[in-house]
């Protein structure tokens, strides 16, 4: 039989994402006359994710990963989701936190973040074989490939753990060895 235990993750957010998350707050309390002060307020809470916890948050697709992940930055989520919700009436609060994971990773690629090299429009029309096509479609360098392919395999290696052999536990403790030299933080299950 499996024992579960819950443990309880007390997180003290820094002063500057308590600032970001209580502006975000505030400007979705007035939404209704003040859309463009919600979008930067979201921004920049998504900003201040992304100095607060160091790691590439916004390439989890599931939230039980991101826990597992991250106790803290899960405590900050709910604490956000908790905090929206007492301001304001939300049918689909996944779409606002979705477009708060999309300005963390603009904010990410824009400042270099986490691995990510801002992304660079292709110039020349290669006509060769590459990772991109069509008319100014932008080529993904090496440095973003292993941020983000390497780093989803990571997490496919964690979700199917039950189905791993001992020898893929092996490779995938290496494997997070290699990504945490990489760089890449916040992964350990």
């Amino acid at each position: 039989m499996k024992h579960v235990t819950a443990t309880v993750v007390t997180f003290v957010a820094p002063a500057a994402l308590v600032e970001a998350r209580s502006a975000a707050i505030s400007a979705a309390q007035g939404l209704g006359a003040s859309e463009r002060s919600a979008y930067g307020a979201n921004r920049s809470y998504a900003a201040a994710l992304n100095d607060a916890f160091g790691f590439a948050w916004f390439t989890f697709r599931d939230a039980s990963e991101l826990k597992k992940a991250s106790p803290e930055f899960a405590a900050e989520k709910d604490a956000f989701y908790k905090a929206y919700r007492a301001v304001r009436e939300v049918s689909n609060m996944s779409k606002i936190w979705g477009d708060i994971k999309g300005y963390g990773e603009e904010d990410a690629r824009a400042r270099g973040l986490f691995g990510f090299e801002p992304i660079v429009e292709d110039t020349e029309a290669e006509g060769g074989e590459g990772e991109s096509s069509g008319a100014g479609s932008a080529k993904r360098s090496p440095d973003l490939f292993i941020v983000e392919d390497l780093t989803a395999a990571y997490k496919r290696l964690i979700r199917d753990d039950e189905q791993l052999s001992d020898k893929g536990k092996v490779f995938r403790g290496d494997f997070l060895a290699a990504l945490k030299r990489y760089g890449i933080t916040g992964l350990e299950g």
